[in-house]
């Protein structure tokens, strides 16, 4: 799982689209690449905002840039020590702030609620010209969610950043840093899926932390599978809000 820890989408996973762990308790059949995308992203921006020039970022465990180095003479001051420059200091500025904006999602948030933020975050990137996959949208009038391609990510950085705010989190419950049950529940999400028929596993990162779950190779592609909006939030439900912590 990425630092963001999945993203809630609208609609459903879809099994052809399974090529990568679905790192989110619920995401989205619209981008599977999105949930990915966006908290790389976000990651990103965490990192060159804090950084510049020849500078380097070391990142801590929880993904948060916690020293800087730098091999330029201008970067250090008396003794050596290094120093962060005034416009990386005012982008770090600018994103905690825009940090501090963005709207938290909660377990019981409706379709209707999800679909809305997310959409409007998506229309902000449009509105800034970050190119669309139109070939995402699954009827007339959707708002199309951007085109997942690292090079066009990394052209368009600062109009990303300009959006940050309107960008969803996750409820609090499914995000690691927030909650330090946070394996255990995600373990039992992925077992209330399979117990209910819907052939998955877990996937986990090379520190052995959750990275999300991805379908059986066996599992339909069709369509005809268990698998429901319905029933993905009940075992979201079940396992994150539904038992004494």
């Amino acid at each position: 799982m990425n630092h963001e820890n999945g993203q809630l989408l609208p609609h459903g996973p879809s099994p052809e689209a399974a090529d990568s762990p679905l790192p989110a308790p619920r995401a989205g059949r619209l981008a599977r690449a999105t949930v990915l995308g966006a908290a790389l992203l976000t990651a990103g921006l965490a990192l060159t905002s804090c950084t510049s020039g020849t500078d380097t970022g070391k990142e801590s465990s929880n993904g948060q840039v916690a020293s800087l180095e730098s091999s330029s003479p201008d970067a250090a001051g008396e003794g050596g020590s290094k120093i962060a420059s005034p416009r990386s200091s005012s982008s770090a500025a600018a994103d905690a702030a825009a940090e501090a904006k963005r709207p938290v999602l909660r377990l019981d948030s409706s379709t209707e609620e999800v679909n809305r933020l997310w959409n409007s975050y998506w229309a902000c990137l449009q509105a800034h010209g970050v190119p669309m996959n139109q070939e995402r949208v699954e009827k007339a009038g959707d708002q199309a969610p951007p085109v997942q391609d690292q090079k066009v990510e990394d052209q368009y950085k600062a109009e990303y950043r300009a959006c940050l705010y309107k960008m969803p989190l996750q409820p609090v419950e499914e995000r690691p840093e927030t909650n330090p049950h946070y394996a255990d529940d995600y373990r039992h999400y992925v077992g209330c899926l399979r117990d209910k028929g819907v052939k998955v596993h877990e996937v986990f990162a090379a520190d052995g932390s959750p990275d999300g779950w991805t379908y059986d190779d066996d599992y339909p592609t069709d369509g005809s599978g268990p698998y429901t909006d319905k029933l993905d939030n009940d075992c979201r439900l079940e396992a994150f809000g539904g038992h004494d912590k």
